[in-house]
């Protein structure tokens, strides 16, 4: 359907959550995995203008992702996604190059995914803290996964990662083009800093 729907929230304890996954008993789709996401754009950023995504990803595999602008419905988010999995990621790279476009942004996250009715709960371990991403079929979905694991269903979040890592810049002073471990090494960073409220498990 090349439509994404979700909704993520910030967490502040991981063995909290795992505790929680397990005593739902939800399957494991992907275990963790670390993920580099570039962020391509041209050098005018005419995409980012455009409120528009193009991502090269690499994890098992390797993915590359279009997404449109996104628009708020029923308290989520919602884009255009349109994925597609490349058989040689360096190729890939090349290829968005050779076309113009360079890596306007890094990001990097440990990530794995379970299943809860029908909805992907995506465990992310960022630079800057823990997440949990929901993404399904409809906000009523989203809704009743979030209550089903505890969450605050009013500190969710509809921020992209790298919307977060500028209100970061933007609160602290610092200038970080990317979102990477090595960049966040030694800093401890506080939801407040990202603008964001913890929507601790019940």
């Amino acid at each position: 359907m090349d439509l994404e729907i979700e909704v993520k929230f910030i967490l502040s304890d991981h063995s909290a959550l795992m505790r929680r996954i397990e005593s739902l008993g939800l399957p494991c789709t992907q275990e963790r995995v670390f993920e580099l996401n570039q962020r391509f754009d041209q050098p005018d950023r005419r995409l980012f203008a455009a409120h528009q995504v193009l991502r090269l990803r690499r994890d098992h595999n390797a993915i590359l992702t279009f997404k449109g602008p996104g628009v708020l419905e029923n308290d989520v988010l919602l884009r255009q996604e349109i994925e597609t999995v490349v058989a040689d990621h360096d190729a890939a790279k090349r290829l968005l190059e050779a076309l113009g476009y360079e890596v306007s942004m890094i990001y990097e996250k440990y990530r794995a995914n379970y299943l809860l009715d029908g909805v992907t709960l995506s465990v992310d371990e960022t630079p800057f803290g823990l997440f949990i991403e929901l993404e399904g079929n409809s906000a009523e979905e989203l809704r009743l996964a979030a209550d089903k694991l505890g969450m605050d269903w009013e500190q969710r979040i509809n921020q992209s990662y790298f919307a977060l890592l500028n209100a970061f810049n933007q609160n602290t002073g610092n200038n970080f083009r990317d979102l990477s471990f090595e960049n966040f090494r030694g800093l401890k960073v506080e939801p407040s800093d990202l603008n964001l409220s913890y929507a601790d498990l019940r």
